[in-house]
């Protein structure tokens, strides 16, 4: 079980440059970027348009930039049962969102991972996420820094 599974984590900025986060529907307060798992024959690009249309029920996402260092992160002793995996090997993928929040939707699966979304400051997410996630994000935010300074939504 020290496996780790593959897996693509999306830091979502809009027009204004604040990111999303993503409270999950079982824990209250519980405050994530969207990710999901790479399945068998997926690309990680394709695995985030699929993840982002399958937990917020948009397609209206452009992704702007790939991390190209895999992150990884341990799950604590009481979540590796629960995933059968030691944690999650992250390819960070840095996306515009150019719909409404409107048109976000949490309904559109049988069994929806998040309840509610809001945007924050985009030094934010690190000082949100649970503990073991924190030192990832840190680094994937770093990264995009750059990108995220010089982003103009009227480029895509």
């Amino acid at each position: 079980m020290n496996d780790f599974r593959e897996n693509v984590t999306v830091v979502i900025i809009n027009k204004n440059k604040k990111v999303m986060m993503c409270e999950h529907i079982w824990i209250d307060d519980a405050w994530q970027l969207p990710q999901g798992g790479i399945e068998s024959g997926e690309t990680p690009e394709v695995t985030v348009i699929r993840e982002l249309d399958e937990e917020l029920g948009s397609k209206k996402f452009k992704i702007i930039k790939q991390m190209p260092e895999k992150l990884k992160y341990f799950f604590p002793f009481y979540l590796k049962e629960k995933y059968d995996s030691g944690g999650n090997n992250q390819t960070f993928f840095l996306v515009y969102y150019y719909g409404e929040d409107s048109e976000i939707r949490f309904d559109n699966q049988e069994k929806p991972e998040f309840k509610s979304f809001k945007w924050v400051e985009y030094h934010e997410p690190p000082l949100q996420v649970v503990y073991f996630k924190k030192i990832s994000y840190l680094k994937a935010l770093e990264y995009f820094k750059p990108f995220v300074d010089n982003f103009n939504p009227d480029n895509f």
